[in-house]
C-alpha cells in the first residue's frame, strides 16, 4: 500500500452549488465566506454562472479552519494559483476542469471590494485549486470505471487534506504545494514538452491532407510531393533530415533521397515498415488530424498519473502499445524492442515489483492457451508433443502422465503440459518474475524472428524481451558474486535455476499511443481501442 504524505481528495460526485442571490446584502467579508461556504446543497441544481463546484466535502472544514477568512484574495497565493492552474492546462487539462474564464472573470468583479465578490471569488478559487490537486495526485479519469480488471489502488491519504491545504497557503504558498505533488519523472516532462510542441502546432493551423489516391514511390515525381513535403515540415522532421532545400532537379514534385529520408524517419516513429513508400498505412499517419495527436499526448500524461507517482529512480516500463521496453534510472539507459499481448489476448495494465528471475525456465501451459491452441495441434501432429519437449502432467496432481493413454479428442482430457527447458521453450531461457494475479511476466522467447515486425502486438499477455541477458544484468547490476560468467554457467547448465534480485525493482505496464524516446516523438495507433473512451472522460 503507498502512502502520500501530501495529498488532497475530492469527494467523489457530490456538487457543490453556490447559492447566490442578486439580494444579497454585502456585509464583513469573513461573514459573506462562511454563508457561502456553508449554505449548500448537495443535490441542488443550480449553478453559477458556468461553474459546477464538485468539493463540497472539503471546502466547509478548509474554512472553517481558517475562521472564515479569504485563502486566496489579496495574497500571493492568488497569483499562484492560477500560475498552477494554467499549469495544469500546460499538462493535459482543460481550462474548463478549473472553471478558468470564470475565475479570470470574478477575480476582475473582487476587485470591487465588495464582500460578496471577493467571498464568491475565493470559493471558486478554493474549489479550483482542490481539483487541480486531485487530477495531479490521482488523474482526473478514474480507471476503475472503465475497466473491470483494474487493480492498481490509489495512493492512501495520510495527512488532513484541509489542514495541508491551509499550512501551505499561510506558509511557503500554493506554489510550494505543487511543486511537491507534480510528478518528478524525466519521461512525464518529455511528454508536457511535446504537448507544448503539438498544441502550438495545431493553434497554426496544422499540416494539410496529403491526396492519398496514388501511392508514392522513391524518384516519382507526383504533384503530392510538395504537399507531402509540406505536411513534414509543419510537424518538424530530425534536424539530419534536411530536405527542405533538396528539391532543386525537377522541382518540388519530385520524390528526392532527402525526402526519402524524411518519410522513412516519419514511418520510424509511427512503427511503419521504414521504406520510404508511401502507402495505405502510411497516408493514414500522416493525415490524422495536429488535434488528434494533442489528444493522443494528453492520453499518456494521464496514463502517466495513474501510475507514475512515488517512484524510485530506478523502474521499469513496458510500453504495451508500442511494443517497447525502458529500464529508466533518472533518464532511460536501456531500451529493447518487445512483444506484447494481442487485441484478443491483451497485456493487462499494472505496476508491481520484479522479485526474481528464472533461468532456463519450465513453461506450464496456460489452460485457456491449452484449450484454444494446444489441443488442435496435438491431435493434428502425434509428435507434436515430443518434437517440442512437452511433458504431460495430470491437472490434479501434477502426477506425469503418459501421453499416450490421454483421451485428446477429450475437451477436458485432466492434463497439463509442461514444456522443459531448452531452445524449443516458449519462454525461451530467462523468465523475470512479478508474481500477479494475471500470471504475466517478462522473458525471452524462442521466436526471435517476430521482433523485426513492426505490429507486435502478438502474444498471449505476456512481454517478451529482445535482448533479456542484457537486461538481466542491468537488474543485477551490483549485486555481489554476479557477472556474466556466472549467469553464463547457469545457462550452459540446462538446470532450471531461480536467482532473487537485492532488491526488487518496480514495473509499469502501460499503454501509451504517444511517447518520447531519443528526443523524438513516436505515435502508434490504438491497437486495444483504449483511447476513445478515456479521452471521453478527460474532456468530460
Amino acid at each position: 500500500m503507498r502512502i502520500l504524505n501530501l495529498t488532497v481528495i475530492v469527494g467523489a460526485g457530490l456538487a457543490l452549488q453556490l447559492l447566490l442571490h442578486t439580494s444579497l446584502l454585502a456585509g464583513p467579508i469573513e461573514d459573506e465566506v462562511k454563508r457561502l461556504s456553508t449554505s449548500f446543497n448537495t443535490s441542488d441544481e443550480e449553478l453559477f454562472g458556468d461553474a459546477k463546484l464538485d468539493t463540497a466535502l472539503m471546502i466547509p472544514r478548509f474554512y472553517e479552519q481558517r475562521g472564515f477568512t479569504t485563502g486566496w484574495h489579496g495574497s500571493g497565493n492568488e497569483q499562484e494559483l492560477l500560475t498552477e492552474l494554467n499549469r495544469g492546462v500546460d499538462q493535459g487539462f482543460l481550462p474548463t476542469d478549473f472553471n478558468l474564464a470564470l475565475l479570470y472573470e470574478l477575480q476582475e468583479k473582487a476587485k470591487s471590494g465588495e464582500p460578496d465578490d471577493i467571498a464568491t471569488f475565493d470559493l471558486v478559487a478554493t474549489d479550483a485549486a482542490i481539483k487541480l490537486i486531485h487530477h495531479m495526485v490521482f488523474g482526473k479519469v478514474d480507471p476503475s470505471k472503465l475497466d473491470s480488471s483494474w487493480n492498481f489502488s490509489k495512493p492512501v491519504i495520510q495527512s488532513e487534506p484541509s489542514t495541508v491545504l491551509n499550512e501551505y497557503l499561510d506558509g511557503e504558498g500554493f506554489s510550494a504545494l505543487m511543486k511537491r505533488i507534480y510528478l518528478g519523472v524525466t519521461q512525464y516532462h518529455q511528454l508536457v514538452d511535446a504537448l507544448e510542441t503539438y498544441r502550438s502546432i495545431e493553434l497554426n493551423g496544422g499540416w494539410p491532407f496529403v491526396p492519398d489516391e496514388t501511392v508514392l514511390k522513391p524518384g516519382m515525381t507526383h504533384p503530392a510531393m510538395a504537399v507531402l513535403r509540406e505536411r513534414l515540415i509543419r510537424e518538424g522532421v530530425p534536424q539530419e533530415t534536411n530536405f527542405q532545400t533538396s528539391a532543386t532537379v525537377g522541382g518540388e514534385d519530385i520524390y528526392d533521397d532527402a525526402l526519402v529520408e524524411a518519410v522513412k524517419a516519419f514511418q520510424t516513429r509511427h512503427g511503419l515498415e521504414a521504406d520510404g513508400v508511401v502507402g495505405p498505412r502510411s497516408f493514414q499517419s500522416l493525415n490524422r488530424k495536429a488535434s488528434e495527436r494533442v489528444d493522443q499526448l494528453r492520453l499518456s500524461l494521464e496514463r502517466a498519473r495513474w501510475l507514475m507517482r512515488e517512484l524510485a529512480d530506478e523502474f521499469v516500463l513496458v510500453n504495451i502499445a508500442g511494443a517497447r521496453t525502458y529500464f529508466i534510472k533518472g533518464d532511460t539507459v536501456w531500451s529493447t524492442r518487445s512483444v506484447t499481448g494481442s487485441a484478443y489476448r491483451k497485456t493487462p495494465v499494472f505496476r508491481d515489483d520484479i522479485q526474481y528471475m528464472e533461468f532456463n525456465p519450465t513453461w506450464t501451459v496456460p489452460a485457456s492457451i491449452f484449450r484454444k491452441d494446444k489441443l488442435s495441434r496435438i491431435r493434428n501432429d502425434p509428435e507434436y508433443l515430443a518434437r517440442n519437449d512437452y511433458k504431460v502432467v495430470r491437472s490434479s496432481d501434477r502426477a506425469p502422465v503418459n501421453a499416450a493413454s490421454v483421451n485428446w479428442a477429450s475437451d477436458s482430457p485432466g492434463v497439463t503440459l509442461v514444456q522443459q527447458p531448452g531452445p524449443n521453450n516458449a519462454l525461451g531461457r530467462v523468465k523475470f518474475m512479478f508474481p500477479n494475479e494475471y500470471a504475466v511476466y517478462l522473458h525471452d522467447t524462442n521466436q526471435k524472428e517476430l521482433f523485426d515486425r513492426n505490429d507486435r502486438n502478438l502474444s498471449s499477455g505476456c512481454v517478451r524481451l529482445e535482448h533479456p541477458f542484457e537486461f538481466a544484468s542491468l537488474l543485477m547490476e551490483g549485486q555481489p558474486n554476479w557477472n556474466n560468467e556466472r549467469m553464463n554457467s547457469i545457462l550452459d547448465s540446462g538446470k532450471t535455476t531461480r536467482i532473487e534480485l537485492d532488491k526488487p525493482v518496480p514495473v509499469l505496464l502501460t499503454y501509451w499511443t504517444a511517447w518520447v524516446e531519443t528526443g523524438n516523438v513516436h505515435f502508434r495507433e490504438d491497437p486495444y481501442e483504449r483511447d476513445a473512451p478515456i479521452l471521453e472522460a478527460l474532456n468530460r
